[in-house]
């Protein structure tokens, strides 16, 4: 059922903030700028070796682990929800079918996310269908501050499947549509 009034648009970036998290390289840099480097510009004018010996300690430094983004601790299954594979390792180039609009809506919270990422209106159209992928999804860079965020999930893009804007009043911005693995299956030659 079609409805008759025009959706707001809700741009894939802007919900990229949900299902994803800052990387260790911006964390890094973002400290090292903030908090040590300032301070020790006088004590680097005065020891020379302090910047080569931070660059010998960061590597082996482990990333500062939060509550909130810890990835490894285990996911609660949401109710309702019907296990999928999740994890295929799919590469640039293989042939995938998107699960078809149930079995995606099985795997939805209430508020129509996988894992925080949304399943876009415009994405009901491709289901079903056989798609290639164009590109794993490893990072992005957030347009509203330029930081790069890690997705924590397997993701892709596939190849000419893009919103065309038809449910967002026509909108012409042809955003690529982000894909959770779990949406998909290997289809095999």
């Amino acid at each position: 059922m079609e409805d008759n009034y025009a959706k707001p648009c809700t741009f894939m970036a802007q919900e990229v903030y949900g299902f994803t998290r800052p990387s260790y390289e911006f964390l890094t840099r973002r400290v090292w700028n903030d908090s040590i480097k300032a301070p020790l510009i006088p004590v680097v004018k005065q020891i020379p070796y302090v910047v080569s010996l931070w660059q010998q300690v960061r590597p082996v430094i482990p990333p500062a682990s939060d509550d909130i983004h810890d990835t490894n601790r285990p996911t609660i299954a949401q109710k309702g929800v019907i296990p999928v594979e999740e994890v295929l390792d799919l590469q640039p180039g293989e042939l995938v079918r998107v699960r078809s609009l149930e079995e995606i809506r099985s795997t939805l919270d209430g508020n129509g996310k996988y894992k925080g990422l949304l399943f876009m209106p415009e994405m009901e159209d491709f289901c079903g269908k056989k798609c290639r992928v164009f590109k794993k999804v490893r990072s992005i860079t957030l347009e509203s501050n330029g930081e790069v965020r890690k997705l924590k999930s397997p993701t892709v893009f596939l190849e000419g499947v893009y919103c065309d804007g038809k449910r967002h009043s026509d909108c012409d911005r042809s955003c690529l549509l982000f894909w959770r693995e779990a949406w998909l299956k290997r289809v095999e030659h």
